[in-house]
């Protein structure tokens, strides 16, 4: 399995979609269709290659290399493999993830872990309100895998989790754990009211 380093060429004017782009996806494709594969930006699809420069890395690990804030869904249903954010991810950041390890060096926009059923993600910095939480309009959460977030975790936190484990070093914001059913919850800061 072939593993692929991208490096951001400079912020984008809009948020760029990046469901799709998993280690498992991309492990078997030559450079030139890696940097055709398609993505969302703004109402358009650009290829990936408008982005990032696209370059062969360590075996199994999809790399991102810069400040991926404007860059949602990194880690989008994947289900193996390793995927390494060198900087902030944007929204949705391992959502409805089922294996696999995802690591955010920086913080990570709303609905980190969302409906995540498996694997683990590892924030060094804060994530957004409604991480480890369930997609606006679903019934269920986080229902498996783990989550740490080092730094601190906005609003909702865990709303509607059903299983898997969520850790937050620091602070977590208001309603924490609402509408919980299972699975476990850590903070090691304050916890927001209710």
């Amino acid at each position: 399995m072939s593993g692929w380093h991208l490096r951001l060429r400079e912020a984008p004017a809009l948020r760029v979609d990046l469901r799709g782009i998993t280690p498992a996806a991309l492990a078997e494709l030559p450079v030139g269709q890696v940097e055709r594969l398609a993505v969302g930006h703004g109402n358009a699809t650009l290829p990936l290659a408008a982005f990032f420069d696209v370059e062969a890395g360590e075996a199994g690990v999809l790399h991102f290399e810069g400040d991926l804030g404007r860059f949602d869904r990194i880690g989008w249903q994947m289900d193996g493999g390793r995927i390494r954010v060198e900087g902030d991810a944007g929204h949705y950041a391992g959502g409805c993830m089922r294996g696999g390890a995802l690591q955010i060096d920086g913080s990570a926009g709303l609905l980190a872990a969302c409906e995540m059923a498996g694997g683990s993600i590892d924030v060094k910095g804060d994530v957004g309100d409604f991480a480890a939480s369930t997609l606006p309009g679903s019934m269920d959460g986080m229902r498996g895998g783990t989550l740490v977030v080092h730094g601190h975790a906005g609003e909702r936190f865990g709303d509607r989790m059903r299983r898997g484990s969520a850790i937050v070093h620091g602070d977590a914001g208001a309603f924490l754990g609402s509408r919980m059913v299972a699975g476990t919850i850590a903070v090691g800061g304050k916890a927001g009211a209710h």
